[in-house]
């Protein structure tokens, strides 16, 4: 399950956050801070949907460093969860079924095409977007080189590890792309 929000219902997004989310919020720069937010009531809303709890804390915690960045989970929960934000959107994802990556990016950027393209060897946003979600799939997002994730088709999975994701992708809007990966 993935939906997809703009910045939106600041109120609702406040009420919810847990201390930890408020400590994050209040560490996180004021032009993100609707970003944040927005992310955070998306997360809230697929683990609900999923769930039927809308009381539940999501937590980040960076397994190199402890900080309260990284990938998104629900504490004592099979709740797989997955966050993107791009310049024009925030991109969610959430599944019991498995784990799940989400990102989205713009087509638009040529400086991070050549970006892509020394990290994965072909300058194209459908490919990084998918070789991200994988990533953040996978749980060691970028602590794995890019250029170990292997795509056929609408399969990938990163060399050496057993695991393998299906992928889907979205135009969210004119220049805005979304891909999923989802553990099968």
């Amino acid at each position: 399950m993935a939906r997809t929000l703009q910045p939106a219902d600041r109120a609702e997004a406040l009420a919810a956050l847990s201390a930890h989310e408020q400590g994050r919020l209040d560490a996180t720069p004021r032009h993100k801070q609707d970003d944040f937010l927005a992310g955070r009531l998306l997360l809230r809303r697929l683990v609900t949907e999923l769930t039927g709890d809308a009381d539940v804390e999501i937590v980040a915690k960076c397994p190199d460093c402890g900080g309260p960045h990284g990938q998104p989970t629900v504490p004592d929960s099979t709740v797989w969860l997955s966050l993107s934000h791009g310049v024009d959107a925030v991109v969610a994802a959430a599944s019991l079924e498995g784990r799940v990556g989400v990102d989205v990016e713009r087509l638009d950027q040529p400086e991070a095409l050549e970006a892509i393209r020394s990290l994965t060897g072909e300058a194209t946003t459908q490919r990084w977007t998918r070789v991200e979600a994988i990533l953040k799939a996978d749980g060691r997002g970028l602590r794995v080189d890019p250029s170990q994730v292997v795509i056929e088709g609408d399969t990938g999975w990163v060399r050496g590890e057993a695991t393998r994701y299906a992928l889907e992708e979205r135009e969210l809007a004119p220049g805005l792309r979304a891909s999923l990966a989802a553990e099968f």
